[in-house]
């Protein structure tokens, strides 16, 4: 199977033109459709910011400066705002650390859950909380038919850390990113949500998977690329 998502040569900067300090050296790494690559570093070592690069996304003060990002025939690194908003949530999407800080806590958890399906256009309403009550079944979340008319602060952070992986599935992307999406759960809960995850990437094998983790919490059946990420300290 050939890959699907290609990084070639990916280099970061941080800092003003002139100035810019090179934090990502030529990273390179390949994952395949069905495919669960972990990127497993200390804090500071370039995770977040190589997973980030994926959604074609650099912090404030970075910049993509080198390196192609390639997910099927896109190269993230390449494309324009308006490019980068239509293929975001659509093709690649992103399950953050922190659940609570995701989730607006005056809506209503199903509106959110479904509003990159509505935003894209990619099926309606009735079909994308039909799609998104099966998505709760998948990942083990309790009252699938109703836990979406509840408000974020009315679920357990486990929940909702299962929740904010029905809103990354709920458009089908090519590609899922994990960052660190366990580390403000306890260790219990941490195994509960992960198998989750894995329960439901084994029902839905057309996508690949980049796992980031700080303690190589990725689950079982991921593949580590020990080169794709180095210590940057050095500069080296």
């Amino acid at each position: 199977m050939t890959a699907h998502v290609n990084v070639e040569k990916l280099r970061v900067e941080a800092g003003p033109q002139g100035q810019a300090k090179t934090i990502v050296h030529d990273v390179s790494f390949t994952l395949k459709r069905g495919e669960v690559l972990a990127l497993i570093g200390e804090s500071g070592s370039g995770k977040t910011t190589i997973a980030l690069s994926l959604l074609g996304y650099a912090r404030p003060g970075c910049r993509i400066s080198g390196g192609a990002v390639h997910v099927g025939e896109d190269n993230m690194a390449a494309m324009n705002a308006a490019q980068l908003a239509d293929v975001r949530g659509r093709k690649v999407a992103y399950v953050a650390q922190s659940a609570a800080a995701a989730f607006n806590p005056s809506r209503r958890i199903m509106e959110q859950v479904i509003e990159s399906a509505l935003m894209h256009g990619v099926m309606s309403r009735g079909q994308a909380e039909a799609k998104a009550i099966d998505l709760f079944k998948q990942l083990s979340l309790p009252s699938p038919q109703t836990i979406g008319r509840r408000y974020p602060h009315e679920v357990s952070g486990g929940q909702l850390q299962r929740l904010m992986a029905a809103m990354a599935l709920i458009c089908e992307p090519e590609l899922i990113i994990f960052d660190e999406p366990t580390t403000a759960l306890d260790v219990t809960t941490q195994v509960d949500v992960l198998k989750a995850f894995k329960d439901v990437s084994e029902s839905v094998q057309h996508y690949g998977s980049l796992c980031v983790s700080r303690l190589g919490r990725c689950g079982p059946d991921c593949r580590s690329d020990p080169g794709a990420a180095k210590r940057q300290g050095d500069g080296k």
